[in-house]
């Protein structure tokens, strides 16, 4: 009896090493295959996109909230809104289950119907974006509880991979790309998707530019795990016009995430970083923040919802005047209509 618990104990521990053994070797390549496509990929600037007099960024989920009467998650959806245009980026998790969802209750308070959406604009396949883990397994999203029709047929749907919604079709941005009806005179771009291997299994991420006239070019990013270097270099290899600001994730949860299973930092351990042994440091988090000041950029806000308090003290102190919180029902106007 003792002889074969000790086979069986022995067989396990071999396992085991063999499983780790191969998912270390999986990560390895992963992150080998995310730095060769990204230095193998050489996009062309893309042409005049137009611009926007005025650019509009109200978030309708997030970790804070300006009102007692809007709710929080781990999470974002952000209404952005332009001279011709109102885009829903991301619908956050509705990480309650409730019904209706967090999302749709914000956007009840706060006025923002279905009808009036011309574009939805899904920046990346995670649970705390499409609506929950339900969605992400079945490579779409959803609001709330249950997949509604969006009112309005001319809705464009946006996304970064293989992803859908019933009655739409999507148009896939792995590639930068104009985006918009009237395309070439929205002001609006996909950065096109940048791959990156995470702890937690490979991801595709795009983010949102919009050029706003007169003052430069504004990138709103869900997560940033594309990460941070990597979407300045592709901004600056799209886009001749000076970088004004950069709002939303950036991915900085450090010394702690927002997240945590038992044991386990979920966003530092599993989701940033060079691996489940690697995570991000202080010291990254320092070396990209300083990355961004070299950019001057005249607005920028950091998410909660992926990047630790301390982190966002830190970058409030380093920007000063340009910084902007990021929090539910609290709009950032930028252009135009930011002195009217």
């Amino acid at each position: 009896m003792k002889r074969r618990l000790v086979t069986i104990l022995s067989l396990l521990l071999i396992l085991l090493l063999v499983s780790g053994g191969w998912y270390l070797h999986t990560q390895q390549q992963g992150r080998e295959r995310a730095v060769r496509l990204f230095a193998q990929f050489k996009p062309a600037p893309l042409p005049d996109i137009g611009s926007t007099r005025s650019l509009r960024i109200l978030p309708l989920l997030e970790y804070r909230s300006a009102r007692p009467d809007l709710l929080t998650e781990v999470g974002i959806s952000y209404l952005v809104e332009t001279d011709s245009q109102r885009i829903l980026y991301d619908v956050g998790q509705n990480s309650r289950g409730i019904r209706p969802s967090a999302l749709e209750r914000n956007m009840a308070t706060l006025g923002v119907e279905l009808e009036s959406i011309d574009t939805v604009f899904i920046s990346h396949n995670h649970l705390d974006h499409v609506g929950g883990l339900n969605w992400q397994n079945n490579n779409t999203f959803s609001l709330g509880a249950e997949q509604k029709p969006f009112p309005n047929p001319r809705t464009q749907l946006i996304v970064p991979g293989s992803m859908s919604y019933p009655g739409m079709t999507p148009i896939t941005a792995e590639q930068p790309m104009a985006i918009g009806p009237g395309i070439g005179s929205t002001g609006l771009a996909s950065t096109g998707s940048i791959g990156r291997q995470l702890a937690i299994g490979w991801i595709e991420e795009h983010s949102l530019v919009v050029m706003v006239e007169g003052l430069g070019g504004v990138i709103i990013v869900a997560c940033g795990h594309q990460p941070v270097p990597n979407l300045l270099k592709r901004y600056d290899d799209l886009f001749e016009a000076p970088l004004y600001g950069i709002i939303g994730g950036l991915h900085f949860p450090v010394p702690e995430g927002r997240i945590r299973l038992g044991p386990v930092d979920v966003q530092r351990q599993l989701a940033s970083g060079e691996g489940l042994l690697s995570p991000l440091s202080a010291a990254e988090v320092d070396r990209q923040l300083a990355m961004l000041q070299q950019y001057q950029p005249r607005v920028i806000g950091v998410s909660p919802h992926d990047s630790s308090d301390e982190v966002i003290a830190r970058a409030e102190q380093l920007f000063g005047s340009a910084y902007r919180h990021i929090r539910v029902g609290e709009a950032i106007v930028i252009g135009e209509s930011a002195a009217q």
